[in-house]
Formats: C-alpha cells, structure tokens, sequence
C-alpha cells in the first residue's frame, strides 16, 4: 500500500512551511529529524525535504506519510531527493 499523493487527496498545492534539508545524514536521522519537524508543524502546512539518502525517499519517509496520514510528493533530481509533506 502506498501513501497518496498531494495531487491524489486534494487539488490545493500548498506552500512549504520550511525546509529540512537531511543531506548528508544517514538512516535513521532524516527520519527523526522529519518527524519532529513534522510534529511541530501547524495542520494544513507544508514541509519541504530534501535528502540524498535512498532509504529515506523511498521508504521511511513514505512510511511515516502513510502511518499519520500525511499527503506528499517525491521527486528525485539526480542523486537527491525533494519531498513536499502536508500535514492536514
């Protein structure tokens, strides 16, 4: 099973509340440092991620998206990854 996608739950494209960039940090620290930001962030904002760590695009942060019902996006630009987290 895999979490929606923003353009999946709702037309609305909202803007980043900030950016974590995790580039350079290795499993499980992109996770933790997402899901704190996460948890302070207000309901109905963005957060913007940006990691060059596989596992941390493609499974962890997906993970986490999909066990608080978050709406995200990925988009892998080279070696790195660009996700966008809505917190509804």
């Amino acid at each position: 099973m895999r979490a929606a996608t923003m353009d999946e739950r709702t037309s609305e494209k909202p803007k980043a509340q900030g950016v974590l960039d995790t580039s350079g940090l290795l499993c499980p620290y992109p996770y933790i440092r997402a899901k704190e930001a996460l948890e302070t962030l207000p309901r109905g904002t963005a957060l913007e991620i940006l990691t060059d760590s596989e596992p941390t695009a493609v499974s962890s942060i997906p993970i986490l998206c999909e066990q608080n019902g978050y709406a995200y996006t990925s988009v892998q630009e080279g070696e790195r990854w660009r996700l966008v987290v809505r917190k509804p």
